[in-house]
């Protein structure tokens, strides 16, 4: 069963003393780009978080954001690393007499240097802590999941009516085919008699539109189409992530139908091909949904 990128899920768990709150929000995106927003006080977490979330997710934006509340749980003041902060005074000084750059460094930029501050939270429980929000993000990740599932079923119906649609669309191009042939054939045998002014040799049209029909044979064509349609059918019902494989045969559809266009030759068979990319653009807009 296909599922889209784009859910929302929350999770809660508490002990009776802390309580956790997890929200997961997820969208469009080639890979699995994990953003976990959490309490400064708990960020050793984020490792595992991340772990819990790419585990259940293979791809999309993914956000997921932590409340903690209990025990510990409050961020302590700042604290102030001094030393490191003389450092980057003492750099930023050193640069500005070195280029000629008047005044003392920007106190502000300092502080916002990596590690000029930390925080503590004395006295909370980090393995307890990560008991409540690993419960609380397995709750999240399955509430997503559920509506990335149900999502991607509209999907898979809006797949499937347009598959059809591009095998009608196919089915018309196979039945206008032989008709290019007698039609081609007709008009060679007009012009080589007017070149020659004279009867046309049967042997020689034969041999011209042997090689005509088989420049114009689009048979090749319509069979790859074909099973190209099966297989993104059948990769419908895999269930595992299949984005990725639905937008490779969209893009081996498109190079069928660019071929089919290209050797028709024919008015009517131009119109269906364009019918069938317009198709092959609506899928391929839902298909970047997919994970």
């Amino acid at each position: 069963m296909i599922a889209s990128m784009t859910g929302f899920g929350k999770g809660e768990a508490s002990d009776g003393q802390s309580r956790a709150v997890v929200e997961v929000r997820t969208v469009n995106s080639r890979y699995c780009d994990v953003a976990p927003r959490i309490p400064q006080s708990l960020s050793s977490l984020e490792p595992r978080l991340k772990e819990v979330v790419q585990a259940t997710l293979s791809r999309g934006r993914i956000e997921v954001t932590v409340q903690f509340e209990g025990a510990g749980a409050g961020v302590s003041a700042p604290i102030l690393n001094l030393e490191v902060a003389r450092g980057y005074w003492e750099g930023l000084s050193r640069l500005k007499k070195t280029f000629g750059i008047e005044g003392e460094p920007d106190i502000g930029a300092v502080a916002a240097m990596p590690d000029v501050f930390r925080y503590a939270s004395d006295g909370i429980d980090l393995e307890a802590a990560w008991g409540l929000i690993e419960r609380a993000v397995c709750a999240a990740l399955e509430q997503c999941n559920r509506m990335r599932r149900s999502e991607g079923e509209l999907l898979r119906r809006d797949f499937e009516a347009r598959i059809e649609a591009l095998e009608k669309l196919l089915r018309e191009v196979e039945a206008l085919a032989p008709a290019r042939v007698t039609a081609a054939r007709d008009r060679l045998r007009e012009r080589l008699a007017q070149l020659l002014a004279s009867e046309v040799d049967p042997d020689r049209l034969a041999a011209e539109v042997a090689i005509l029909a088989d420049r114009m044979d689009i048979t090749e064509e319509c069979v790859r189409f074909h099973s190209h349609n099966e297989q993104f059918l059948r990769s419908l019902e895999r269930d595992e992530p299949v984005g990725r494989r639905l937008n490779f045969l969209l893009q081996e559809m498109g190079r069928e139908a660019n071929t089919i266009g290209s050797k028709a030759n024919d008015a009517a068979i131009a119109h269906l091909v364009v019918e069938m990319k317009e198709e092959l653009e609506r899928l391929r807009e839902q298909v970047q949904n997919v994970e």
